[in-house]
């Protein structure tokens, strides 16, 4: 059984794993998914000095705090900026890093410089200054989940929240990450309209050697193909 270790993107929260969590616990893996601080249950805990390392403060604590190894560590679109500065901090305590149709951010690239925006995200959202997003949800849940039931749809408008702007604009870095000769997935969502698969496949190219597989989702294939999506990832934990 493996150990996995699910990190949300940008507006998000642990919460959007919970379908997904629950059919590989019932597995028999153990399964952590943290909210990044600012986020879900997390939200009130906000404030001026919450930056991108507290992001990665996040998660790495739970591997240190609750004594993880051998670790899956998994993240979502912008947990995809995330996870590798995570395995940097604790390298010893992780079997495998995988991008879910997630973002790979070249040393110094930005987040919004890593993808550009497709039509879908461009009518959704409304850069401002300083990496401030001006969001219309309704046009951002066509974006990112448009092969979903109604049921689903809502979940996510529900609990959604608006994306960090230091996120946005925290400078990448990968070549420290990939000197520690960890192994590597990508996940292609075939169906994406806000990391479009030919972007997506660029980031896949950006890890030489990593395990690859598609799914036939839109960006949150964990909320409209949880079961599917479990499976390559337990593939991926071998």
């Amino acid at each position: 059984m493996a150990v996995f270790v699910l990190v949300h993107g940008g507006g998000q929260g642990g919460w959007v794993w919970q379908q997904m969590a629950r059919l590989l616990r019932g597995q028999g893996h153990e399964v952590y998914t943290p909210t990044l601080t600012g986020f879900g249950e997390r939200s009130h805990l906000d404030c001026p000095h919450v930056s991108f390392r507290t992001f990665v403060d996040d998660v790495a604590n739970v591997l240190i705090f609750e004594g993880l190894s051998d670790v899956v560590l998994v993240g979502h679109s912008m947990g995809g900026v995330v996870i590798p500065r995570v395995a940097e901090m604790v390298p010893e305590r992780i079997r495998r890093v995988v991008w879910a149709t997630a973002v790979v951010t070249r040393d110094g690239e930005s987040l919004i410089e890593a993808v550009p925006q497709s039509p879908w995200i461009a009518r959704a959202i409304k850069l401002g200054p300083e990496g401030i997003a001006e969001t219309d949800l309704e046009l951002l849940l066509d974006a990112n989940i448009h092969d979903g039931t109604p049921e689903q749809r809502e979940f996510i408008r529900a609990r959604h929240l608006p994306y960090p702007p230091h996120a946005l604009l925290e400078p990448g870095r990968l070549s420290a990450f990939l000197q520690l000769g960890l192994p590597t997935g990508y996940i292609v969502a075939t169906l994406d309209r806000a990391i479009e698969p030919h972007i997506a496949r660029g980031f896949m190219d950006r890890l030489p050697g990593c395990r690859k597989a598609e799914i036939e989702a839109a960006h949150q294939c964990m909320n409209t193909r949880p079961r599917e999506l479990a499976e390559i990832l337990v593939g991926m934990a071998v």
